[in-house]
């Protein structure tokens, strides 16, 4: 955005501040100044000439000999340009003047020149070659009397122009202020950081210019929430004045006739865009809506633009007429042949706002402010401001105001506490001061004592500020946070690795170490994500995003799987066929609603990871492929180093859409009250097909923040090795095929005599020839050992005795094997 420092001279006095301190200021306030550039003529000792006589070059077929009149005497000129006829005047340029290589953009200076053997005596220039743009829209000679009548021979065209010195500032006002996307804005900030008086007070009406003969309504409330429209009548179009013109153009907008011009005026100046609708052409009646299916608008560059759900239009009773708060359409524009207008002046929310630009693909300068905030309190004075430049610069005629809606927002009123400002920023800033930053950036003191003051919020400020941390920021950033100094903290504590980041080490070197390759994905996820892999998700939980750039980023995720899923068939198309991806990251659930103290939202950080593909290095002659038990396998390390193999029980998952229903298993935390705090297994066979993977992916996700909860941390303790040897003994016997390992192991556990049992161990597992279909055969090593003797064969074989009997006992259908 570019500010003329002429247009704000007139809200604040900045006669005796330099351009590059008010730059530097500026930016160090938060609103960076990009670039500081002049303006001005950027040539020298070019005047108006009217061309007398042209003839054919006695040389040269495409060159002409032009005779031109300067009011102090002839001149004559070689050109080769086709546009020129006698009669035109156009800017001359003689030996010594300065105008611009048209190629490379320098400046040069005239010296005489002879063209094909005849001398020319200056030159005749383009709008390039002067460095001006949008004067016409033709190549060649430049043709003033198309521009202004009445230009008299030998003036300088400087003047002729109203070319006048200017320093612009090219601003970038951050997404959350729009209230410095205007002048007035800006002008409050200089007059703050440099403590001077704002020269502006808002237009207010004097008297009642409410009127029936037009009608205004909002059918979209969501969208808009106060519209107006000013009636203009005997409207003159023309050119504006040059004061006004030059503002514009200082700005970077191209002045077009005095009825468009005024409105973008007032777009600069307050920061509210108005639009202006041929009145004759509307019947007498506007309403803001959402667009119909299937509707389609033509805008004011003629290209025809589908629109949806998402699209808010102004439309009479037959047709839209415009895109609220983006762009108009072709068929209410003003043009020559207009005498009464209606000009809009509106508040348009700013999700909405971005929601229906993108959905015509178009972005404008009024949808760049709506989509940041606009004041609403100066949505009314903005439309009167206009209607007065109406007056004064269309020969027009005011024919009342029509309005709909409620043009405020409700009051926002916060306690500063001057003893919290020297404890956020460290510094002492007197209380008087803090009341001056605060007043001259437009709040209110409602009341203050000794150790508090209470403001209320201005209307253009609503949308950023809203707690009494945002007050200390702003009286932070005008006194200056370079007046902020440094200090080392306090070493009042040696420096401690909580148990939290060692545990995170740990998973991290487990996971690296077991040949994964660390994953970061982002945080937004959107629908489509999720239903393209299955995955579902709490709507009525979700973090959504207000203002989302598209469908793809409209909430926080609630699972990592959907990311690290998206992740592998990247690598796929890609060419990477064997990979082993983990992420740790947060996932974000709104649990209650938010206060000033708690957000509402439950984060948890949670680790996913993906496997397919070899298990070895794909150069080895056996290429073992992952499977089932290679995931579990990793699950149970992460679980071991964790201590945690004795409270953690899998258990069968048949209800999550995106793993196979047969090789898929959940983990239970056991406690007194047992929690799925993950799970693991295949990728489903349907999405497989659907996603045209080659191979078989397995995926788990675990609940990081619960398994560190449980986790109980002991310091270690010395203990002594046994002396005596341990003694092992299998076991193999035949058990109905749908007990489980974890039913024998208890068996075996509790059967064994407590100080002489050392562990156990599942070596085979079959099914198949010999067995009886139904049925499985089991292989256990049992291991013992004496802490304070050598075990005899008659004690293991007793052991064992009892872990047979014990079996036999408890699992109905057991036979052993011999």
């Amino acid at each position: 955005m570019q500010i003329s420092l002429e247009w704000l001279n007139e809200y604040v006095d900045l006669s005796d501040v330099t351009p590059e301190q008010i730059a530097h200021e500026l930016t160090m306030s938060g609103l960076e100044v990009e670039e500081i550039s002049k303006t001005g003529a950027r040539f020298t000792d070019i005047i108006t000439a009217q061309i007398k006589k042209i003839s054919q070059h006695p040389n040269a077929d495409k060159l002409h000999l032009v005779d031109v009149d300067l009011g102090s005497g002839m001149k004559t000129v070689v050109c080769g340009a086709q546009n020129i006829k006698e009669g035109q005047i156009i800017p001359y340029a003689s030996v010594g003047s300065k105008v611009l290589n048209r190629k490379t953009g320098e400046q040069f200076e005239l010296t005489p020149a002879v063209i094909r053997g005849v001398e020319s005596q200056g030159m005749l220039c383009s709008q390039d070659e002067l460095g001006l743009e949008g004067l016409q829209d033709e190549d060649g000679i430049l043709i003033l009397n198309n521009l202004k009548s009445d230009i008299k021979l030998g003036e300088k065209l400087e003047n002729v122009l109203n070319i006048h010195e200017d320093i612009v500032f090219d601003v970038a006002p951050t997404a959350n202020r729009g209230d410095e996307m205007s002048v007035i804005g800006v002008a409050r900030e200089l007059s703050a950081i440099f403590n001077k008086k704002l020269n502006f007070s808002p237009l207010q009406c004097t008297q009642d210019l409410h009127t029936d003969k037009f009608s205004v309504e909002i059918k979209a409330e969501d969208a808009c929430k106060y519209y107006a429209a000013g009636l203009i009548k005997d409207v003159k179009i023309k050119p504006s004045p040059d004061w006004m013109q030059r503002r514009l153009l200082a700005c970077g907008i191209r002045a077009i006739n005095n009825v468009v011009d005024i409105t973008n005026y007032v777009l600069l100046e307050y920061g509210q865009p108005l639009h202006a609708f041929d009145m004759d052409k509307l019947n007498g009646y506007l309403c803001v809506r959402r667009a119909n299916p299937d509707e389609k608008i033509v805008t004011l560059d003629e290209i025809e633009r589908e629109t949806s759900n998402d699209t808010i239009l102004i439309s009479t009773k037959e047709s839209a007429v415009c895109v609220g708060g983006v762009f108009g359409c072709a068929n209410s524009e003003v043009d020559t042949n207009t005498k009464n207008i209606v000009l809009e002046s509106a508040y348009f929310t700013p999700a909405c706002n971005r929601r229906s630009a993108r959905s015509i693909g178009y972005r404008s300068e009024a949808s760049a402010r709506f989509e940041r905030g606009v004041d609403i309190e100066a949505t009314k004075p903005a439309l009167l401001r206009a209607m007065q430049l109406m007056v004064e610069l269309a020969e027009a005629k005011v024919d009342g105001i029509v309005e709909t809606g409620e043009n405020k927002l409700p009051e926002i009123d916060i306690t500063l506490r001057f003893a919290q400002v020297k404890r956020i920023l460290g510094t002492e800033i007197a209380p008087e001061r803090c009341i001056e930053i605060l007043e001259k950036l437009g709040f209110q003191l409602l009341g203050k004592n000794d150790v508090a003051a209470k403001f209320k919020v201005p209307s253009f400020r609503v949308v950023d500020v809203y707690r009494e941390i945002d007050l200390i920021e702003e009286i932070s950033r005008i006194d200056g946070y370079d007046k902020i100094a440094p200090t080392l903290p306090k070493n009042t504590q040696s420096p401690e690795i909580r148990t939290e980041l060692t545990l995170l080490k740990k998973i991290n070197n487990l996971m690296l170490g077991s040949g994964f390759d660390e994953a970061v994905t982002s945080s937004l996820v959107g629908v489509p994500l999720y239903k393209e892999f299955f995955v579902s998700y709490d709507d009525a939980k979700a973090v959504k995003v207000h203002n989302p750039q598209s469908e793809d980023h409209t909430m926080l995720r609630q699972t990592l799987v959907a990311n690290m899923l998206n992740t592998i068939k990247y690598n796929f198309s890609n060419g990477q066929k064997n990979l082993r991806l983990y992420e740790i990251g947060k996932t974000y659930f709104i649990e209650h609603e938010t206060t000033e103290k708690d957000t509402g939202v439950c984060e948890n950080r949670m680790i996913t990871g993906a496997l397919t593909g070899s298990v070895n290095n794909e150069n080895w002659i056996k290429k073992p492929e992952t499977d089932f038990f290679t995931v579990k396998g990793i699950i149970q390390n992460l679980i071991g180093i964790l201590g945690l193999e004795n409270r953690i029980k899998y258990e069968k998952c048949a209800d999550i859409g995106f793993l196979h229903p047969g090789k898929s298993s959940k983990l239970v935390l056991l406690g007194k009250r047992p929690e799925t705090v993950g799970f693991f297994g295949e990728v489903h066979p349907l999405l497989k097909d659907k996603e045209k993977f080659q191979q078989n992916v397995y995926i788990f996700e675990i609940n990081l923040e619960a398994l560190l909860a449980a986790v109980h941390i002991s310091t270690p303790r010395y203990k002594k090795l046994p002396m005596y040897p341990e003694v092992q003994r299998d076991i193999a016997f035949i058990v109905p095929e749908n007990v489980t390992h974890e039913e024998i192991s208890k068996v075996i556990k509790k059967a064994a005599a407590g100080n002489l049992y050392n562990g156990q161990e599942l070596f085979d597992v079959y099914q198949g020839e010999h067995i009886q279909e139904g049925f499985k055969s089991m292989a256990y090593r049992i291991k013992l050992q004496d802490k304070d003797a050598t075990l005899t064969d008659e004690t293991v074989d007793l052991q064992i005795k009892q872990i047979k009997e014990s079996l036999k006992n408890s699992v109905e259908g057991l036979s052993f094997r011999e």
